[in-house]
């Protein structure tokens, strides 16, 4: 068992998105700089941003896609991980977990990192009575992978992972990220990334079906109350 740094928070964090990606990278950075072994942090940002990996900034259309967005209220930043772009907004809760690990050569590492996040969140969900969570693909949402925590078969969690090496040592430094869509409608959220690609003139267009929001899920669920709950099963997972 993990057991949280005194240092460490249950309190969900309300920064801007900026201010949000700024503190999964000081996370990583403290783990890569040897100062802990484990982080854990939950946030949910104040304003509106489409995140998405900076080569999208090379796209020809991609100017116009901007302006277009910040019609919108919209504006565009970017992230290190990789996808397609992910709407992050006040209806959206981030949790970020970093750990010192020991890896071998095999790639297997990958998928104990996502399952290292996405295990507990099930079981998480489990225990406020949803019966159906499981970790795997949602065709047609954006910025799918193989291990969304999805509830009936629909992406509520999109993950992510980064991994660098610790200074001075071959250890290596884990983040793991997770973005559950908590409220608003997944129309609202999928309508704003279909408009950046119809603006780049990108034919691939998301679907809302294949999202969930955790309050239609859990009509009436208190996340504040709920929350610690996940961020306890995460630091206690092994």
């Amino acid at each position: 068992m993990t057991a949280l740094s005194p240092l460490e928070e249950f309190d969900l964090q309300r920064p801007t998105v900026e201010g949000g990606l700024a503190l999964d990278e000081a996370l990583l950075e403290s783990i890569c700089q040897g100062e802990r072994r484990f982080g854990l942090i939950a946030w949910s940002s104040t304003d509106h941003a489409l995140v998405m990996p900076r080569r999208h900034e090379r796209l020809e259309g991609f100017p116009m896609a901007r302006r277009a967005l910040l019609d919108r209220g919209w504006p565009i930043l970017f992230r290190s991980t990789g996808g397609t772009p992910v709407p992050q907004s006040p209806a959206v809760v981030n949790v970020a977990l970093a750990l010192r690990c020991r890896v071998g050569s095999s790639a297997a590492h990958l998928e104990w990192g996502y399952r290292r996040l996405g295990d507990p969140w099930c079981d998480w969900l489990a225990s406020l009575g949803v019966q159906d969570a499981d970790l795997g693909s949602a065709p047609g949402a954006y910025c799918d992978g193989r291990f969304n925590v999805r509830i009936a078969g629909r992406k509520l969690v999109g993950t992510a992972q980064r991994w660098r090496r610790v200074r001075g040592c071959k250890d290596m430094a884990m983040l793991a990220h997770g973005a559950m869509q908590v409220g608003e409608t997944p129309e609202a959220l999928v309508e704003v990334v279909n408009t950046f690609q119809a603006a780049i003139g990108d034919p691939q267009r998301f679907h809302a079906a294949s999202h969930v929001a955790l309050a239609q899920a859990l009509p009436g669920l208190d996340l504040d109350s709920a929350l610690p709950g996940l961020l306890e099963r995460l630091a206690e997972a092994s």
